[in-house]
């Protein structure tokens, strides 16, 4: 890797808790590290942390290092970033997503088994979560399990999910708070997508007609350098959450693409840290979605737009076979009022007041260009959207005998966030945090804060089984008509005055999982719990 000029190319780095706390640690900066190999590399753990036998079918190793790459025109950006080689398994099941940070593309099939040796090539503890899937929980890349700068975990584990868009990002806490903002801030995050015989015999867009999307929000200063909590304004913006000056799709500014007149499959991951997007199409058309975090739907839906929250992934069909040569349509995100992260934006006659609270250039609610699809050719495709995507889709069953979990999503003026009144406490979990293997309870987030709380348990896929408004929405609105409910999720959002009940059965794996918040600045700041799973 080239060296860096540490007097000129600096990663702007916020580390520590929340603004206010006698704890909190300044601001600073971090030059990344040497590409070369630590010492203590070669730890591999002799017996695997999940599956302990093979055969496997798939076997990668799987690299977070620092790194410099192109994000805007100019002088390359220090980023962190995955690299990942492959040593067993199909050509297809790496494919970079092109030069900038975002790790590659990880393709699987149910049924396989895998093994991933991570290594841990930054200057601080990092772990490696596989968002969305169900393994067990020492593969699961949570805080309590960290890997050391330097060292390596191997990892294995079936692939038990349905076909679907999931993802992997460093999920690492520490004594002074959680470093998850920052580390996936730095571009630290990739896409993974399972394939299973359900999908595959529906003959959707594949190929160059299956176009994967991450949206991301960046601020960059001086010679093209990220920034992230920087100076007074980061106290604003640990309680709102980050929000970046220009949106970045796959790691580079929005694009223009050169496409035919034929059905395509947009799979698009919200890897933003807080930032929501209202998709929709610039000519109005109706969103047809296919798909949600944990796969296909049992049939389309027709959307005036579909709302997208941190971590939540999205599988859109479009058809462009009546399309004419020389045609452009545009995917957007469209304005909604984003109540005070939104109203960060009308801060401008404060003069310098409005970067000191953390205001963006772009605050949530703020009209977006995200992707132009330029017709370029007639092509004839012959694809039609299926009326039924799976039959076979299954929901946990509730009767009303189901036991109801309630969990209060609150705040703590000047001291973060809180679950039932609770903050993060490492691996505590108390007596209302243990549930039984096999059961199946409802959970029920209620949201009187006034921001709205994308909440993500691990271990599991789940379906939401109902929606209540209790209060105002605290100056959010324009997105409930977006909100897809149907399917399986493992984050769902739950906006300020509303109260949402999901579904879940423990199956499979006991042990210790978390759940939290997916806005990455809450969860870093104590929005966070684990909860067990006992036999």
């Amino acid at each position: 890797m080239k060296r860096i000029d540490r007097t000129r190319r600096k990663l702007l780095v916020g580390i520590g808790g929340f603004a206010g706390i006698s704890a909190v640690s300044p601001t600073f900066l971090l030059a990344a590290c040497n590409s070369e190999t630590p010492a203590g590399s070669d730890n591999l753990a002799a017996t695997p942390h999940g599956v302990e036998k093979g055969p496997f079918d798939v076997n990668l190793r799987l690299r977070a290092q620092p790194d410099t790459v192109p994000i805007l025109p100019g002088t390359p950006s220090e980023v962190w970033r995955y690299k990942a080689d492959l040593t067993k398994g199909s050509p297809g099941t790496l494919t970079p997503l092109g030069e900038s940070y975002p790790g590659p593309l990880i393709r699987l099939r149910q049924g396989q088994r895998v093994r991933i040796q991570l290594e841990n090539r930054l200057p601080e503890d990092t772990t490696v979560h596989w968002h969305g899937l169900h393994v067990p929980p020492d593969v699961d890349g949570q805080p309590r399990l960290p890997i050391k700068p330097g060292d390596d975990m191997t990892v294995a584990f079936d692939v038990r999910d349905r076909a679907g868009l999931y993802w992997y990002h460093p999920h690492p806490h520490g004594p002074d708070g959680g470093r998850v903002g920052f580390q996936s801030y730095a571009g630290l995050a990739g896409p993974l997508v399972i394939e299973d015989d359900i999908e595959r015999a529906l003959g959707l867009p594949d190929g160059e007609q299956e176009l994967i999307l991450i949206l991301q929000d960046r601020s960059f200063a001086g010679d093209n350098e990220l920034t992230y909590l920087d100076g007074m304004g980061s106290m604003m913006t640990r309680m709102q959450g980050f929000l970046g000056d220009r949106i970045l799709v796959n790691g580079r500014p929005p694009e223009t693409r050169d496409v035919g007149t034929r059905a395509y499959r947009l799979r698009i991951l919200n890897g933003s840290n807080a930032r929501i997007y209202k998709l929709a199409w610039s000519d109005g058309e109706p969103v047809t979605v296919i798909g949600t975090d944990g796969g296909l739907l049992a049939k389309p839906q027709r959307l005036p737009y579909v709302t997208l929250a941190p971590a939540q992934r999205v599988d859109v069909w479009v058809d462009l076979s009546q399309a004419e040569v020389g045609q452009q349509l545009s995917l957007v995100s469209e304005q909604y009022r984003g109540g005070m992260m939104g109203d960060m934006g009308d801060m401008g006659d404060m003069g310098g007041m409005g970067g000191m609270m953390g205001r963006s250039a772009l605050p949530a609610g703020a009209q977006l260009d995200l992707l132009g699809l330029r017709i370029t050719q007639r092509v004839r495709d012959g694809r039609s959207l299926p009326l039924n995507l799976d039959s076979e889709l299954a929901t946990p069953s509730v009767t009303a005998a189901t036991p109801i979990r309630r969990f209060e999503l609150g705040m703590r003026m000047m001291r973060g966030f809180s679950i039932n009144g609770r903050q993060f406490e490492g691996a505590t979990v108390a007596d209302d945090e243990i549930v039984a293997l096999g059961d199946t309870e409802i959970w029920e987030f209620v949201n009187d804060t006034m921001m709205p709380h994308p909440m993500h348990v691990h271990g599991l896929q789940f379906a939401v089984i109902g929606r209540q408004s209790f209060s105002d929405r605290r100056g959010w609105s324009g997105l409930d008509a977006g909100l897809v409910d149907a399917g399986l999720h493992d984050t769902v959002l739950v906006l300020p005055g509303e109260r949402v009940r999901v579904a879940l059965t423990f199956n499979d794996f006991k042990g210790l999982y978390v759940y939290h918040c997916h806005n990455m600045e809450h969860e870093d700041n104590g929005m966070m719990r684990y909860y067990r799973v006992r036999a």
